[in-house]
């Protein structure tokens, strides 16, 4: 009985859950299940093809495999940014919902496996395993509109500073030569980065160079560097 309690325990740990039932892993839980298990589409699209109009119903669920998007509101509205291993359209459950955002690919080229929703709704109504997968995904969705809301709320040069931390280390890459040195994803551009962040394009444009002028940034015409360590001495500071 003890250790029966003890499972159940750990099964519905709030840290055990996230841990084990993440988003990187609820694709291969969709195509590994023994009661519904699923083969989804692949799907390429192109640099400024639409994935979801804004207030289109949600038919499909996304998996990103590569490449970059951008969810928009009223076109010019920045919300956030996706890529690999992002959940696009899980959030609206329902059959005939709208999607809030329109999704447009930002990179190059972008790769998606893509599942009907009805499919999915299946997978999260008639399996535990699916819920807790549906409600780490939605935990995660408040986490970001909440951590957005809070950058939204800091001085301008803060906001800038911390949009390119966050921003870099989730979407930029690593220097081979100097792994504490992120090239900042050139796929978000500086007008993205002034509707992500709500500020003018020539605040950002100073606040840029004011940080290039503090050597944590170095700008050439088609990159953007920020150096890890003084750029986080400088947030720590702030």
């Amino acid at each position: 009985m003890r250790q029966k309690v003890e499972m159940m325990t750990l099964l519905y740990d709030q840290r055990h859950i996230e841990k084990q039932f993440s988003e990187e892993k609820f694709q291969t839980f969709l195509q590994k299940d023994t009661i519904f298990p699923l083969e989804g589409t692949r799907k390429k699209y192109r640099k400024g093809d639409i994935l979801i109009e804004e207030d289109d119903e949600v038919d499909d669920i996304f998996f990103i495999a590569s490449g970059h998007l951008v969810a928009t509101k009223n076109t010019e509205n920045v919300i956030d940014f996706y890529a690999h291993q992002d959940v696009i359209g899980l959030s609206h459950l329902l059959l005939g919902s709208r999607s809030e955002y329109a999704y447009q690919v930002i990179s190059n080229e972008l790769t998606v496996v893509k599942y009907a929703k009805e499919d999915i709704i299946d997978n999260v109504i008639n399996t535990q395993e699916g819920y807790f997968y549906h409600y780490v995904h939605m935990q995660n969705q408040v986490a970001r509109m909440m951590e957005k809301e809070a950058l939204l709320r800091l001085p301008s040069e803060e906001r800038i500073s911390r949009a390119i931390w966050k921003l870099g280390e989730k979407f930029g890459q690593s220097m081979q030569d100097d792994p504490d040195t992120i090239c900042f994803p050139t796929q978000i551009s500086k007008g993205m980065l002034a509707q992500y962040t709500n500020l003018n394009p020539n605040t950002v444009t100073n606040i840029l160079q004011k940080l290039q002028a503090e050597e944590i940034l170095i700008s050439t015409k088609r990159m953007i560097y920020f150096d890890t360590y003084k750029l986080q001495a400088k947030l720590d500071v702030q």
